[in-house]
């Protein structure tokens, strides 16, 4: 018997279920540095209005993409309980890395595209969520760009550090080459300089970088450049623990107790620099037996997001549209100047 569905039958199985709920549109964005960058924006047809009133935009993690895995999970998820959602792609997504265009220092152009689409959808107020390097991605992003329609950032299997996450993991397995010898050759391939834009770029494979064997499910594929600007020892831009105190708006964090990429304590490390910060409000939740990818465990993890969104960001939104309702009749009852 064939393993595979055709048809509308295969749409709803492979997609996402009971999506009769909700209303799915493909959107793009373009940046102004030329780029073209794929989403699906998920809309409820019914439910609390103000919940669906703010948007949620859902970056993906490393050689992901908006239509898969956790980022399409948690889409569903909130888009259910009735946010309005986006899932949306930056140029870190799928194969970014390895054709040289997926530099993590870039990704604020690509946010900030998408957070005026949704400002132009409606939209004013905006609550960024990233699963594992879309966590670093909006952590960066907010804490560098600080956009008045964002109220709040979520986070799933938040790194610490990108570069620190993949040296540990490398080191585990005994990677061929190790970090230091690629430290060596992509300062060696871009000059070390920081912004460097010049076309001079390799791809190159590392062997036993996820696994500790030699099988190509465990190699990974970078460009020089690529892998300087995200996991680089000067990688700054993806190193949370340097950003996060500085989001000004509220923060959850969702983390699995049991991820071996992104360990509990870079839970607690971040919690502690984002109140050291001044954070507004930290939520640090860890979810038990949860690994990197929330297997079987991911419902759990989106319930914790939306009872966060109930609390903490739901009033910070009403908060939001009374003062802008009070300034608005204060603006009306102003005498005019003479």
């Amino acid at each position: 018997m064939s393993r595979f569905r055709h048809g509308r039958d295969a749409r709803r199985r492979l997609v996402i279920r009971d999506d009769t709920n909700l209303k799915l549109d493909p959107i793009t964005i373009d940046t102004p540095d030329g780029q073209t960058w794929d989403g699906l924006a998920l809309i409820p047809k019914g439910g609390d209005p103000q919940r669906r009133r703010v948007a949620v935009i859902v970056v993906h993690g490393s050689v992901g993409n908006y239509i898969t895995g956790v980022p399409r999970r948690v889409a569903h998820g909130l888009a259910l309980a009735g946010f309005t959602v986006l899932s949306v792609n930056t140029r870190m997504a799928n194969y970014g890395v390895f054709f040289g265009g997926g530099l993590f220092h870039r990704t604020p152009i690509d946010m900030d595209a998408w957070v005026d689409l949704a400002k132009r959808m409606g939209h004013t107020d905006v609550v960024l969520v990233g699963f594992s390097m879309g966590a670093s991605i909006v952590t960066y992003f907010q804490a560098t760009r600080h956009r008045p329609e964002v109220v709040a950032v979520g986070a799933l299997a938040h790194p610490a550090s990108l570069p620190d996450s993949l040296r540990r993991r490398w080191e585990r397995f005994g990677s061929q080459p190790d970090y230091e010898t690629v430290v060596r050759d992509a300062w060696l391939m871009i000059g070390g300089i920081a912004e460097n834009d010049a076309l001079d770029d390799e791809i190159f494979i590392v062997r036993r970088a996820t696994g500790p064997t030699d099988e190509p499910a465990h190699a990974e594929i970078w460009t020089y450049r690529t892998w300087w600007f995200s996991r680089g020892p000067q990688a700054h831009a993806a190193m949370s623990r340097r950003h996060i105190g500085r989001l000004g708006v509220p923060l959850a964090m969702i983390q699995g107790a049991d991820d071996l990429i992104v360990p509990p304590s870079d839970g607690e490390e971040l919690e502690r620099l984002a109140r050291e910060g001044g954070v507004p409000d930290v939520f640090h939740s860890v979810v038990p037996g949860a690994n990197h990818v929330f297997d079987g465990r991911l419902g759990e993890a989106v319930e914790r997001l939306v009872e966060w969104m109930d609390r903490v960001v739901m009033p910070t939104v009403e908060e939001r549209r009374h003062a802008a309702r009070a300034g608005g009749d204060a603006a009306d009852g102003a005498s005019p100047e003479v």
